[in-house]
């Protein structure tokens, strides 16, 4: 009788334990369409842009884009810089070039840096867009990874009308 209780506590801990990796498993997915105006000035360059998202509380807890020509102008984007930049510069994975005006896509998986899944609830997104010798725009908005939908950003220069869309699963 008692190899039997044990094998049934077992087998319920196994059990448990799958459902609580499918559980985190099955993050929201985040679907970021990021528009870059056309600006008439002169000269002209290409912004860096940082998108990151917070705890409700104001703590990092991933950045999902970083568009820089070099590391050393980390501190322009003074944001970021502030909350992720100083403590963490492993962002290789999602770093990349700087971009010219257009509609850009960010697509989210719903991992933090190291690979694991956030947890549902609700976050503060951040986007950061600066231009060297130009304008800065900084917004920031709440949203729930339980609740699907979209949401729209203003910004009022360096970015225009954009749009995140949250895939809940």
């Amino acid at each position: 009788m008692i190899k039997f209780k044990v094998f049934i506590s077992a087998a319920l801990l196994l059990v448990a334990t799958f459902f609580q990796a499918t559980a985190h498993a099955q993050t929201a997915q985040l679907e970021i369409e990021l528009n870059l105006p056309e600006l008439d000035v002169q000269p002209y360059h290409r912004p860096y842009v940082a998108v990151w998202l917070e705890t409700s509380e104001r703590k990092h807890v991933t950045t999902l884009a970083l568009w820089l020509q070099k590391a050393e102008w980390f501190k322009d984007l003074r944001q970021w810089w502030r909350k992720a930049g100083k403590s963490n510069l492993n962002f290789d994975g999602i770093s990349g070039a700087t971009k010219r005006a257009g509609s850009y896509t960010i697509n989210w998986q719903g991992n933090d840096l190291d690979g694991n899944p956030v947890k549902p609830g609700k976050y503060l997104l951040n986007i950061e867009v600066v231009r060297e010798e130009g304008g800065r725009d900084y917004s920031r908005v709440e949203i729930d990874l339980t609740q699907e939908g979209k949401i729209t950003i203003d910004g009022t220069n360096e970015f225009s009308q954009s749009f995140v869309t949250i895939i809940a699963k």
